[in-house]
């Protein structure tokens, strides 16, 4: 059971994800996750960390990773704070132009004034008032364009065969899309360990290496980024919200998501009414 992030687009015509993220100091991804879709990371100022499977590299202001499609990956901060700019280009809009981003094989980390100089024009446009720009959706495909381009031509090689990974890596995911798949229920160490094929201590050290979190940590991540959802989005009340993402009673689950968001789950969304 491979379930890697799903994204979904809002507007068809815009087959993209783009955001704006400050990582404070000691700051650590939310979550690891894969998908199939190429993730750009522009940073804008500060520094970090950033995990492609089971590599990791600094990077700074002026520098832009790129993510390959299906590769386990995550964010981190140490001594530094971080800004950054996310654009996630769905394949289909690859596809859409004739070539395919799973043909190439792109470099992680590069230095290019070009493309960040195209990624902070898509922001810009990302942003912008469609009142005030009327052709929003025509400049938007346009720079999306240049910038798969860019990184096609620049940096990547072209290669058609599949990329192998690990073992121990494929195990990984293999866990993390359990979790997601089952975490509205009890969970234990054991059955996630047998599922995957590895003996329980084994497994718990090597998830531990490789995402930065023990089991119980990135499980009760995965439960309240769910609720984070529903709390938004669902009339349901506190309490059976924090059943239907897995937590056993709402005492534990209003300490594991205060842990986690700085705030209690009717407090956030007393936040998110306010802001609507």
């Amino acid at each position: 059971m491979h379930i890697h992030e799903t994204h979904k687009m809002k507007d068809p015509r815009l087959p993209f994800i783009f955001h704006t993220t400050h990582r404070p100091r000691g700051a650590h991804e939310k979550i690891y996750n894969w998908h199939e879709n190429v993730e750009i990371i522009s940073v804008t100022s500060g520094s970090g960390i950033v995990t492609c499977d089971e590599r990791h590299f600094p990077v700074e202001a002026g520098d832009v990773a790129i993510i390959n499609q299906n590769e386990l990956h995550g964010f981190s901060t140490a001594e530094d704070e971080m800004d950054y700019y996310c654009l996630i280009i769905d394949r289909s809009f690859f596809l859409a132009n004739h070539f395919d981003s799973n043909d190439f094989h792109f470099a992680s980390k590069v230095k290019n004034e070009k493309l960040a100089a195209l990624i902070e024009r898509f922001g810009y446009f990302w942003e912008s008032d469609k009142q005030a720009e009327p052709m929003r959706v025509q400049h938007l495909r346009t720079l999306a364009l240049s910038i798969c381009l860019e990184i096609c031509e620049g940096h990547a090689a072209f290669d058609r065969n599949p990329r192998e990974e690990s073992h121990l890596l494929s195990c990984v995911k293999q866990a993390i899309g359990y979790i997601r798949a089952e975490s509205n229920r009890d969970i234990s160490l054991d059955e996630l360990a047998s599922t995957v094929g590895l003996s329980k201590y084994y497994f718990a050290r090597e998830f531990r290496r490789i995402t930065g979190y023990s089991f119980v940590s990135y499980l009760n991540v995965i439960r309240c980024e769910k609720a984070r959802e529903l709390l938004t989005a669902d009339r349901l009340s506190v309490g059976d919200i924090g059943r239907a993402c897995g937590f056993a009673n709402q005492s534990y689950f209003t300490r594991t998501f205060r842990t986690h968001t700085g705030l209690t789950p009717g407090d956030y969304r007393k936040r998110h009414q306010r802001e609507k």
